[in-house]
């Protein structure tokens, strides 16, 4: 379970006869946690009950499994997501949609930075919040509709990292060439294999080249089949959505079954931490 602490200095009764949404500009703070992942631009929704950004045992929607593996949001980010983004399934930015209003915040946000940003709740009673972490194959932090604080006062939310369900986690780097998806084509984006991030800097130096895959191996089906060609890597799933067991990597970068470095890229949830302010009126 999240955790919530609250400083304001309020009865249980004054919170009760408060908790009713009201329009309010907040102030959002994001602090990255983890010592070496990096959050890609954050999607901040306030919305009402029936909008479900993610949800815990439910299957990823395509504007999930697009944050999830690419970090993308809407169209501005990549235009081959469009009808199949966060835009798409909830309607323009900075708006009021009706049953939501959201934005999309920042560039990377880096080991253990805090970026902060006002954001308009529009009368939406509640909030949430997703980013991809990088690199990985498709996890994301994420805060699940929380119900928007209004009296002021400074709330602090502790955020896990969970994993979209949508790509296996072969942990192999997407800038190497000697691999490739089944077919020919490169590693890495919406719907291949590969982690997101590989070829970022500054996160390039610490990924390793010859890793054989975690989740599913270099030239074999999930199942453990053999492929046509010895150098392919699968595309699968392993959803619904669900916290994530965190990355396995390994200590070598020559060889080993991944990618990434089991001393650098491993975390402990929460790896972030939310804190929302909610001015005096």
């Amino acid at each position: 379970m999240m955790k919530f602490t609250k400083v304001a200095a309020a009865t249980l009764l004054t919170l009760a006869a408060t908790s009713a949404s009201q329009a309010v500009e907040l102030q959002i703070s994001v602090t990255n946690l983890t010592q070496a992942n990096y959050f890609t631009p954050r999607l901040v929704v306030a919305h009402n009950a029936d909008v479900d950004v993610f949800e815990v045992g439910q299957t990823a929607s395509s504007a999930l499994a697009w944050l999830a593996e690419a970090g993308v949001i809407d169209d501005a980010q990549n235009a081959a997501s469009s009808g199949q983004n966060f835009e798409a399934l909830l309607g323009p930015t900075d708006t009021d949609n009706g049953n939501n209003t959201w934005h999309r915040f920042g560039g990377l946000a880096a080991p253990a930075s805090t970026v902060s940003y006002p954001f308009d709740t529009m009368d939406k009673p509640y909030l949430s919040i997703a980013s991809m972490l990088i690199p990985t194959n498709d996890a994301f932090v994420g805060l699940d509709s929380i119900e928007i604080p209004t009296e002021p006062g400074t709330y602090t939310y502790y955020l896990n990292a969970y994993d979209a369900g949508t790509e296996l986690n072969d942990e192999l780097n997407s800038t190497r060439t000697d691999i490739t998806a089944v077919g020919g084509g490169a590693l890495g984006g919406y719907a291949l294999p590969g982690v997101a991030g590989a070829g970022a800097d500054p996160i390039a130096p610490s990924m390793g080249t010859g890793g054989m895959g975690v989740a599913v191996q270099v030239g074999f089906d999930q199942d453990g089949t053999a492929l046509g060609s010895a150098t392919e890597v699968v595309d699968g799933t392993d959803g619904p959505v669900h916290i994530h067991r965190n990355t396995l990597g390994d200590t070598s970068a020559t060889a080993g079954a991944s990618d990434l470095d089991s001393t650098v890229h491993r975390w402990l949830n929460p790896v972030a931490k939310v804190t929302i302010v909610v001015p005096a009126s």
